[in-house]
């Protein structure tokens, strides 16, 4: 039975490395990883962008480790929110301590008076009953904002999750100590290579499968009734195909009736640059949340805490990160750079000697009501001819790396019973 793999990022590597059958994995690129892939420029790491590994479930866990030979930091998430000149822990919603005083009595004073049994219909009204309008209005709604490039209103709440944790009077009252709220939520702590980034994984995943993955293969077509994939100028017959590829992309190029949905799929790209910057002071923070319009960035991070190999001796690294929906801003460089040095991140332009860009299209996928009404249609219709969505993009979903791994792993198994 053949089982064809559209994609060699984790969900497409972690499938091949289960099925049991004949397969091939059709990789676009000129190596393999998607958006999990790190590039090295003149000795500092950047991985596109912010990729760190959470690990929930024991299995997978156990699957990563059987199948690399890198060696893993497991380290204690040291992650801040900016907002009126004052770094204060993450989560928001339990770390007030050192925010003005007119700013905290807003935040405890709307969680008290919150609408806590108001019908929620959105993102937005989930936001007003979960925390209350100060917290919303000085971090949940200007942060999301700036995040999503799409109103709050109209986004639904099955992209949340395990992403964004909820809070109780104590935890508040709590967070208005000096000492922060931590360990929690998802992302307490987080699983990071030693050396060569994230795609070090990858590259580990790789080397297993690597004689099954054929490199530079774009699918141009696939002919769903006949079962067949066009890429390059080859075709090539499936029994099973596991889709990790764009799914508004693959939409394009089927030829059936739910291909039409392609241009209903929303998603919110990034721009992210990287700067390799000398050292003035030393810089312990993991990353940053960034809700306030002046600056241009949502979110900050800091490779070189993550491993030292991440930076020459006597250097520091950042990424700064910038959704967008059709364009790029117009001199986004001078912009970041600028906010960056307004922030007292950067002392002077002359200390950065890296600037790398990256560009993330469809980074975010936009959970909309359009999106809850046409995707299980579309899983079903593709399912029902042996096509299999798995990963971030393939099932246009918010997630993370471990559950891309845990996807391939399931689909994989699945394709196995059927013999």
């Amino acid at each position: 039975m053949k089982t064809i793999i559209i994609g060699a990022g984790f969900a497409g590597l972690s499938a091949s490395l289960n099925l049991k059958k004949d397969f091939i994995v059709l990789e676009k690129d000129k190596r393999p990883g998607g958006f999990c892939k790190t590039e090295i420029i003149n000795g500092f790491t950047f991985d596109y962008t912010g990729h760190l590994l959470h690990l929930k479930n024991q299995d997978t866990e156990t699957f990563i480790r059987e199948n690399i030979k890198t060696k893993l930091f497991k380290i204690q998430r040291k992650s801040y929110i900016y907002s009126y000149n004052v770094y204060t822990g993450y989560p928001y919603q339990m770390n007030n301590y050192g925010l003005p005083g007119k700013v905290i009595e807003e935040n405890l004073i709307g969680y008290i008076r919150r609408a806590k049994n108001k019908k929620v219909k959105n993102f937005k009204d989930w936001i007003l009953c979960e925390f209350g309008s100060g917290i919303a209005k000085n971090f949940m709604f200007p942060y999301n904002e700036k995040l999503w490039k799409f109103p709050l209103e109209k986004l639904t709440l099955k992209w949340m999750g395990r992403f964004i944790p909820s809070t109780t009077l104590d935890n508040i009252l709590q967070g208005l100590k000096e000492k922060k709220v931590s360990d929690v939520g998802y992302n307490a702590y987080f699983y990071y290579p030693e050396k060569g980034g994230i795609e070090s994984l990858i590259k580990d995943f790789f080397k297993k499968v690597k004689s099954k993955v054929i490199l530079n293969a774009k699918v141009k077509k696939v002919d769903i009734k006949k079962k067949i994939v066009y890429y390059n100028n080859k075709q090539e017959k499936y029994d099973n195909l596991i889709v990790t590829m764009s799914l508004k992309e693959f939409l394009k190029i089927i030829n059936d009736k739910i291909g039409i949905y392609y241009n209903r799929l929303k998603a919110t790209s990034v721009y992210a640059l990287n700067i390799g910057f000398k050292q003035r002071e030393k810089i312990d923070k993991n990353w940053v949340y960034i809700p306030e319009k002046k600056y241009i960035f949502y979110r900050i991070g800091f490779p070189h805490t993550f491993s030292s190999f991440n930076a020459p001796r006597g250097y520091n690294s950042i990424y700064a990160e910038v959704s967008f929906n059709k364009k790029i801003p117009d001199k986004i460089n001078d912009k970041i750079i600028n906010d960056l040095i307004k922030m007292g991140i950067l002392l002077n332009k002359k200390d950065i000697i890296v600037l790398y860009p990256m560009v993330l299209k469809d980074a975010y996928v936009i959970y909309d009501k359009e999106r809850e009404k046409i995707l299980p249609e579309i899983i079903n219709e593709l399912e029902n001819n042996n096509i299999y969505l798995a990963g971030r993009w393939g099932k246009w979903e918010y997630s993370s790396m471990e559950d891309a791994i845990k996807e391939g792993i399931e689909i994989a198994k699945l394709i196995n019973k059927k013999g």
